[in-house]
């Protein structure tokens, strides 16, 4: 029986690969150009890690497992929790902010579909350090320009977690009960309230949508309400910032996110075309995870992009992946020239630092190795045959015009553009 890879996960072909590399470098140099710098955390983490407070979503659906120390272990399911954790054991002593972003696999026990897998890809920043709102805006700011620099059409909502949690205090419900009925919100929204106390004119208020009239509407229907008014007021100074930022946002009060750390600003981006997985990216402020790893009380705020439904989301707006570009591809007009084609193609690499060099390998006839050439989309083909190489020659062919000549095999790095 034929070995196959495990449901749930895919294989990655060159070309594949090309269109991720290239997605993955142009989200990467958006959060170098904000300052941030890249980390990675091992690929498995201690359980506790994520049990305390990520969420029964997530803890649900962990891949567990016993190592031979009887410790339990799982592969991380998301990577906010191990960068605090990083942060409390090796990167406390930083001057702070301290911003970080990653790109890395996560893994959950999920039934595949469309969208969804077990072995899935997050692109995430978390800044480290600083309460204020201009944190906020800046992460938010920072997915934008992300998803502007990609091509994207997108729809970004943000809210505070603390109008919500503020709200839900008031009906007697403490942190356990909270964290339970902001669960069943993220699923339904104000539907998820249930025969809660007060459940009507919480979901009035969690149905508000829009731009500034919602947020003065909310601000009318929670006077009187102390602490979701002030949550409230932390997120209108935010959307002030995202305004001077140009942001094209809308308040969504009834947003939830699935996991229970967040303390503040929450938020998330859709995309068209992806049907009922269409949220690309979110995130928001969590203020307390880092003391409750063992850490000082450490504001903080972050998102991750799901990387794999922003490649689909390329694939579906028709944005423009680059292709194979081959630079230089080095072909034989006679086997008894090979090792002089080898000692070429090397010094190629060489002299054309940067560029791709791909020599003949199977012994193809000069014209299939042409043909060859052409498929592969070379720029270039170098013909190496022996009454060229008797003058220290080979043919440089450009494959788009198919203009040849025969140069110098000295000169032959500077003639390529």
């Amino acid at each position: 029986m034929a070995l196959e890879r495990p449901r749930g996960t895919r294989d990655f072909p060159p070309e594949e690969m090309r269109r991720r590399d290239y997605a993955e470098g142009v989200v990467s140099s958006v959060f170098k150009s904000f300052g941030y710098g890249k980390v990675l955390s091992p690929a498995f983490e201690h359980t506790e890690l994520f049990r305390r407070k990520s969420g029964e979503e997530i803890s649900e659906h962990m891949y567990v497992f016993e190592d031979k120390g009887k410790r339990s272990l799982c592969l991380r399911p998301e990577e906010t929790a191990s960068v605090c954790r990083m942060f409390v054991q090796d990167l406390r002593s930083r001057q702070l902010p301290l911003k970080l972003y990653y790109h890395c696999p996560m893994y959950r026990y999920e039934e595949p579909q469309k969208g969804r897998y077990r072995e899935f890809w997050q692109t995430g920043v978390e800044l480290i350090g600083s309460s204020r709102p201009e944190s906020d805006a800046e992460v938010v700011m920072m997915a934008c320009e992300a998803l502007l620099k990609l091509g994207l059409e997108y729809t970004l909502n943000i809210s505070h977690i603390g109008v919500l949690r503020g709200l839900l205090s008031e009906v007697g419900l403490d942190e356990v009960g909270q964290d339970k009925a902001i669960s069943g919100i993220d699923k339904k929204g104000a539907d998820g309230v249930g025969d809660l106390k007060g459940g009507d004119a919480l979901r009035s208020i969690l149905r508000l949508e829009g731009g500034a009239q919602a947020m003065k509407e909310a601000m009318r229907m929670l006077e009187g309400h102390e602490k979701p008014l002030t949550a409230l007021e932390e997120l209108r100074k935010v959307s002030v910032l995202l305004d001077s930022g140009k942001a094209d946002y809308r308040v969504k009060l009834g947003m939830a996110r699935g996991l229970e750390y967040y303390t503040g600003m929450i938020f998330e981006v859709r995309v068209a075309g992806l049907g009922a997985q269409d949220q690309v990216c979110g995130g928001g402020r969590y203020d307390n995870l880092i003391e409750l790893f063992g850490g000082p009380k450490t504001p903080a705020v972050g998102f991750a992009f799901g990387f794999d439904r922003l490649l689909e989301a390329m694939e579906q707006q028709g944005a423009c992946f680059p292709e194979k570009d081959l630079d230089v591809y080095v072909a034989c007009a006679s086997d008894a020239v090979r090792p002089d084609a080898q000692r070429i193609a090397s010094d190629l690499r060489r002299g054309l630092e940067g560029r791709s060099v791909e020599l003949e390998l199977l012994g193809r006839k000069l014209g299939k190795a042409l043909e060859h050439a052409s498929n592969l989309k070379a720029r270039y083909a170098v013909i190496v045959g022996p009454d060229e190489l008797k003058n220290e020659s080979v043919t440089l062919r450009n494959m788009d015009s198919g203009e040849q000549r025969m140069v110098r095999i000295t000169d032959l790095a500077k003639l390529i553009d």
